[in-house]
């Protein structure tokens, strides 16, 4: 290949991109309205990092009685520290009940829990429904796909989104057939984003690999803007006695001792009844905050692993008390650790490491999913949606749900509203794609392969864009990806890759500018050199201007 050709054109009124749960919801909502839909997926449906298979249960939380209202906006409030968008929070209020129902269509089948334990951060009890068996549902959801008659291109991967006058007019993706990729142009002026988070930036991620934060860039190109990136959440998971299996946060309270490889105390400076104490306060959620005295416990955690790097992660210590806890939060978990990953708490050698697992930013968007730019839609994870410093547990699905639902009602209206517009040739269209994925072109015979390019990324932003963030290591950071990006080969048998990984290092470069950038901490983001919160909040909103970043701050 001497150059970059499309050799493929292909026209729908609504361009999906995600099989996770979000392009799936979107999927079912499309088909309820009538809405000719083609959905692309870099892996196969069902997919995304919501059926990431090695945790026991999801859960989705909703609003309960009338009252609720105002306590649930007082908890999502609360915990985002003004960093979100009033109008989305309150349309997840008032629809989160009625969107649970979107899961059975996309082959799951929920079913409510019942304790009455509060969500992770959240002060008051209110339904949670959940959700397990991910790969019965994901076979399920092939089925379902099929079944609307949704155009599907597996091993598909999103390249570049062509926009005129700040509206959507189609997109270029990669598909792989038969070991053969052929590049295509999409027609259309609605597309959805469904394509995940940024955890996939980190080495140690509950993420399929797939997912590497590629359109988060490709969205910014074409004219939306980007927020909250900063706050990306920290949980634990285990390294021994298997890698990567989501922990139970909520087991925390039966630890005796937490020590290292050596069997040396983490936590000699605090008595036993300190202990027990920080102990059981960070049994009650899941992610890294800082908002909470227990901070120490991954405080500690994180400092030990940065300055002791031939340490898999700390080792826990269980009272077998663990397993005479009969509630249901205790032996759905525990029984699934057992019976599905064959991990025991108390028999086996335990040892966590923080993993890269939620963020709380992304595309900004309006109560609708709309963002900036008129026609490109964000549902889920890639989206900024409800969250803001910190997330309330069991919202981040249920924010598909709802905003899957809310996307389609504004495109229908849209589409009826602009059948007789003027279309632009496709000719036009295809030319300008293929001029802008052309300038990759200069580098396309030397330089370092893209799994090699993404796997340093990986590896520096788990070292240098952790919990601990200062600005020494951040400015190190953005220079090593500068040396990345120079460095990165384009050749013709991996451009498709190539250009991916150039997307997924612009992300993981505005991410790090986002961190440097909040001289604070707050939520989820620790400055080590800024450890206090600022009185007076603002949000960090990020586009570009003239192909560089820019980053305004804004006050509530």
């Amino acid at each position: 290949m001497d150059t970059f050709n499309i050799s493929a054109q292909i026209e729908t009124d609504l361009l999906i991109v995600g099989g996770g749960i979000a392009g799936l919801a979107c999927c079912a909502e499309a088909k309820a309205h009538g809405i000719q839909a083609t959905l692309i997926s870099k892996a196969p449906i069902g997919s995304g990092a919501s059926f990431f298979p090695l945790k026991a249960t999801l859960g989705i939380q909703v609003t309960g009685d009338k009252n609720d209202r105002t306590l649930f906006q007082e908890d999502i409030e609360r915990v985002a520290q003004g960093m979100n968008n009033p109008k989305i929070v309150q349309a997840y209020i008032e629809e989160s009940p009625q969107a649970i129902e979107l899961l059975e269509r996309i082959g799951f089948k929920p079913w409510k829990r019942n304790d009455n334990r509060p969500a992770c951060f959240a002060n008051y009890p209110r339904p949670i429904y959940l959700i397990n068996q991910w790969r019965e549902a994901a076979e399920r959801a092939r089925k379902s796909v099929a079944e609307q008659g949704t155009t599907v291109y597996e091993d598909a991967t999103l390249l570049h989104i062509v926009t005129d006058n700040n509206q959507v007019q189609g997109a270029v993706f990669s598909h792989k057939t038969s070991g053969t990729i052929r590049y295509v142009f999409c027609k259309t002026g609605q597309i959805i984003l469904a394509t995940g988070g940024i955890a996939g930036l980190y080495k140690d991620n509950l993420y399929p690999a797939d997912v590497v934060g590629s359109a988060h860039f490709i969205a910014l190109q074409a004219g939306a803007k980007l927020t909250n990136l900063e706050f990306i959440q920290f949980i634990p998971s285990f390294v021994e006695p298997k890698y990567k299996v989501l922990f139970g946060e909520h087991t925390l309270k039966y630890v005796q001792k937490i020590t290292d490889s050596q069997g040396r105390d983490l936590f000699p400076h605090l008595s036993a009844e300190q202990f027990r104490q920080m102990m059981t306060q960070r049994s009650d959620y899941a992610p890294f905050s800082i908002d909470f005295p227990c901070v120490e416990f991954d405080l500690v955690m994180m400092k030990h692993l940065l300055d002791n790097p031939q340490e898999k992660g700390i080792y826990l210590h269980y009272s077998p008390e663990l397993y005479q806890d009969h509630t249901e939060f205790y032996t759905v978990y525990l029984n699934w650790l057992d019976k599905e990953v064959g991990i025991n708490l108390v028999r086996d050698t335990v040892a966590i490491a923080p993993f890269a697992h939620s963020c709380n930013g992304g595309v900004v968007i309006d109560e609708f999913a709309e963002s900036d730019v008129k026609g490109l839609f964000a549902v889920g994870e890639v989206s900024s949606c409800i969250e803001g410093a910190n997330r309330l547990g069991g919202n981040s699905v249920g924010g598909s749900l709802v905003f899957a639902k809310r996307a389609m009602n504004k495109i229908y209206a849209d589409l009826s509203a602009t059948k007789e517009r003027k279309s632009t040739d496709i000719t036009l269209l295809c030319r300008q794609a293929e001029d802008y994925l052309r300038t990759f072109y200069h580098s396309a015979h030397s330089g370092l392969a893209p799994s090699i390019v993404l796997t340093q990324v990986r590896e520096l932003m788990t070292k240098f864009a952790n919990v601990y963030r200062t600005e020494q290591n951040l400015t190190y950071l953005l220079q090593q990806f500068e040396r990345l990006e120079k460095e990165l080969n384009f050749a013709a048998d991996h451009f498709a890759q190539s250009v991916e990984t150039y997307h997924a290092l612009q992300t993981a470069k505005v991410v790090a500018v986002a961190m440097l950038t909040r001289t604070e901490s707050r939520g989820a983001h620790y400055r080590a050199d800024y450890p206090t919160t600022d009185t007076k909040s603002y949000r960090l909103r990020i586009g570009l201007d003239k192909g560089n970043i820019k980053v305004e701050k804004t006050y509530p």
